[in-house]
């Protein structure tokens, strides 16, 4: 049967440097512990943890320390700064004094972490990394999954839901009230105003506190989705085909437009219009005559003469800047 027994300390427990002190068995301190700064010498315990003074500050050093490389696993530094005390965890590394640049270095008034770079895991050659984000109170969570497999109860944003929203919503130029440096962005209240909560993040208290700048993106697609594509739809130009066999039937002088055949049936005078075809057929049931609009026919002739049951296919030819006869039959002459 095991029996415990409780020391009362009415009077402070100090250790003096350089000098061990080893707790054995289960340990538990109540209310706070405190690492006082040595004056004189580093004491190392044999655990490998180790309090040295520097002009930091006091440091608490967990883990191997080594004095030639003055490196550990893990430091917990005070800073004095110009506007109060920051404790720095620094992991894998010698704590930094926190400051943050812009056009000038200023002290930051809360603690902040610190990992050496160089001791960061290779995101390209993991599989199934999440963002970490800090909450409210501090705890490091992960952001939400994307998978169907965390999700129910789908349903799709109703269509002109964001539809108004690029024209509502305003980015700011600003500087923070802690720190003073400067920024860029929205500004959470206003999108809580208009009504997009989902893209708002609230503090215990329900007030908006941040944006979800990733749900932003989704917004956006959702109005880009909703976009009337029929303002926006070039027309395609028209250009005849054979299985379009748009065929006029003419008995008067006239200029193509479009057409891919033409049937003549009375002497009359053609004209070729090189703006609106490019690849026209001449059926002459009676004599008639062809011109081109510009340049001659085949770089030859300013207009032929058909005969009556002759056929003709002319194209015109951008790059020559002038029709030509593809195929023929019956061409009277030129």
């Amino acid at each position: 049967m095991a029996f415990f027994t409780k020391v009362d300390y009415s009077r402070q427990l100090k250790q003096k440097a350089g000098t061990t002190a080893t707790l054995s068995g289960s340990t538990q301190i109540y209310e706070n512990f405190s690492v006082v700064t040595p004056t004189s010498s580093t004491f190392i315990a044999p655990s490998g943890c180790a309090c040295f003074s520097c002009s930091t500050g006091a440091t608490l050093i967990v883990g191997d320390y080594s004095a030639t490389s003055a490196s550990c696993n893990v430091t917990i530094t005070s800073f004095s700064g110009a506007t109060g005390i920051t404790q720095v965890l620094a992991i894998n590394q010698i704590p930094i004094s926190p400051l943050s640049g812009g056009t000038g270095s200023y002290y930051l008034t809360g603690s902040s972490l610190q990992i050496a770079l160089d001791t960061l895991m290779d995101s390209n050659a993991m599989a199934g990394e999440v963002a970490l984000l800090i909450d409210e109170k501090g705890n490091v969570v992960r952001t939400a999954s994307s998978s169907l497999r965390y999700k129910k109860d789908l349903r799709e944003v109703e269509p002109n839901r964001y539809k108004d929203m690029v024209r509502q919503i305003n980015p700011y130029f600003f500087k923070y009230i802690k720190g003073g440096h400067k920024g860029f962005g929205l500004i959470a209240e206003e999108l809580d105003r208009l009504g997009y909560r989902e893209l708002v993040i609230y503090d215990s208290q329900g007030r908006p506190d941040n944006i979800d700048y990733r749900l932003l993106a989704v917004a956006l697609l959702r109005i880009i989705k909703d976009l009337p594509t029929s303002n926006i739809e070039t027309p395609t130009p028209f250009i005849p085909t054979e299985e379009d066999n748009i065929t006029k039937v003419i008995t008067d002088d006239y200029t193509t437009n479009g057409e891919y055949l033409l049937i003549v049936t009375k002497e009359c005078k053609i004209t070729l219009n090189s703006i609106n075809d490019k690849k026209i057929k001449i059926k002459s049931l009676s004599s008639l005559t062809v011109s081109p609009d510009k340049g001659l026919i085949d770089n030859k002739w300013e207009s032929i003469e058909l005969d009556g049951d002759s056929c003709v296919e002319f194209v015109f030819v951008k790059d020559l800047g002038y029709w030509v006869i593809v195929s023929s039959d019956g061409i009277k002459n030129s």
